[in-house]
């Protein structure tokens, strides 16, 4: 089953989890407050299995984004920082079920030391791949257009092209250019 059409749903649930998650498992080694302790652990184990459905939807969704003219660098940074996140956050949540087992009660406090250190190794990890994401959707246009696989849609991201460089062109004072895009697919803003 490809999972590659919900690969952004996916995405931001996973960064909003474990940003939480992490957040919480460091306020919780404080010992401020209680509650950040079971919060973090649920948080945490849920992101860690979201992260791995991320990659998973990020794999089957690469192909059309990283066949785009010059986007291909772009993707495969994007897919190591994703693995990359993948894999540390693998080791929090393995730290977080040592956590629950009765024998490893004395250890407990830095099982979750190790686990608030692990988890911000895997933020900055987080934040990369997501950054890296966001560079391929709004500099390489990767998926716009293209993720539903509707020509519709596709025909929606050549008009905004034509109309930017448009816009572009006419601030550039290059007017017969700009009419001449404008003219291409009629995305004058006044038809759309």
């Amino acid at each position: 089953m490809s999972l590659a059409s919900l690969h952004p749903q996916i995405v931001h649930f996973v960064i909003a989890l474990l940003f939480a998650g992490v957040l919480f498992r460091c306020i919780a080694v404080t010992g401020q407050a209680a509650f950040t302790g079971p919060a973090a652990a649920v948080l945490l184990l849920v992101g860690t299995l979201g992260a791995v459905l991320a990659v998973k939807s990020g794999t089957d969704a690469h192909g059309p984004v990283e066949r785009v003219p010059g986007a291909r660098a772009a993707v495969m940074e994007h897919e190591e920082w994703g693995e990359r996140t993948r894999k540390i956050f693998l080791v929090v949540a393995a730290l977080e079920i040592a956590a629950l087992i009765p024998a490893v009660q004395r250890w407990r406090k830095g099982v979750h030391l190790a686990s608030a250190v692990v988890g911000l190794a895997g933020a900055f990890s987080l934040y990369e791949a997501g950054e890296h994401g966001g560079e391929l959707v709004y500099a390489y246009a990767g998926g716009v257009g293209i993720r539903s696989g509707n020509p519709d849609d596709v025909d929606r991201l050549l008009v905004a092209g034509l109309y930017h460089q448009a816009m572009l062109d006419r601030k550039a004072g290059r007017t017969a250019e700009a009419a001449e895009l404008i003219s291409q697919r009629d995305c004058s803003p006044s038809n759309r």
